[in-house]
């Protein structure tokens, strides 16, 4: 158990497999490491990791900060007492299992962007991180929430590409900005659904100086379930994607 929590963001462009990986990593690390961990699905947009594994809070993010802006407004309440019922409440939303609990920011109910979502979504993974031994979040896709400093004290950013050049170039976007815009200790790439030759991928991120934790081969097995609607948290454990995860998962927390 680590003295202070570990905090690993998962990011890309959209479409690479980021929500398949994340949960990839948590089956492994509920497998093989015994820790307090704590999934957040934080894309507002496409929020599937819940059903991948087998999860669903019983309020998302957006809902808990809706009725406290409610409450907010009908009782005159402060800043500091709504923040206060703000982490309470996020507690009591969370699902538990006995591997992992997990909760979502959720989709916001009209048009607009998600600034508050984020914003808020930053303030609580400051203030109950500490509860944790390592939380896993499963970012929106592109640039926003690094951007927004949602993922500003995040330890470990992980981009998740797949053998596209336009990947590639999300990557780079990403490690840019998370220069500007987070404290991170360590970033790095996963290649996703890797096949065939990618030497001209390899290459191009050897030219941009973007490390490589991993590739993780394109599996069948994954596209069967996600045909079927099944959740990924129960792919066989010698699932190609499965094994090569586990030695990406020692990679980052040893």
């Amino acid at each position: 158990m680590k003295q202070n929590p570990l905090t690993v963001a998962i990011t890309g462009k959209g479409g690479v497999g980021k929500t398949a990986i994340t949960t990839l990593m948590a089956k492994i690390i509920t497998q093989s490491y015994n820790n307090k961990m704590l999934l957040i699905d934080a894309d507002p947009t496409h929020p599937h990791l819940c059903s991948m594994v087998k999860l669903i809070p019983d309020k998302s993010l957006e809902e808990i900060r809706l009725n406290a802006v409610k409450k907010a407004g009908k009782k005159n309440e402060d800043a500091q007492k709504l923040a206060e019922r703000i982490d309470f409440d996020v507690y009591e939303g969370m699902a538990e299992s006995k591997n992992f609990c997990l909760f979502s920011i959720g989709q916001p109910e009209g048009p607009g962007c998600f600034c508050p979502s984020n914003t808020l979504l930053r303030k609580v993974l400051e203030s109950i991180s500490k509860d944790f031994d390592l939380i896993l979040i499963d970012c929106e896709a592109g640039l926003e929430q690094i951007n927004r400093m949602v993922l500003k004290s995040v330890d470990y950013i992980i981009i998740i590409t797949d053998i596209s050049l336009r990947s590639i170039e999300t990557a780079n976007s990403i490690r840019k900005s998370a220069k500007k815009f987070t404290n991170y200790k360590q970033i790095g790439v996963i290649i996703n659904k890797v096949k065939g030759n990618i030497d001209i991928i390899l290459e191009k991120l050897d030219e941009l100086n973007l490390p490589i934790i991993g590739q993780i081969p394109d599996d069948e097995n994954i596209t069967n379930y996600d045909l079927k609607g099944k959740p990924i948290i129960d792919l066989s454990d010698d699932s190609p994607s499965l094994v090569e995860m586990q030695k990406i998962v020692k990679k980052i927390l040893n």
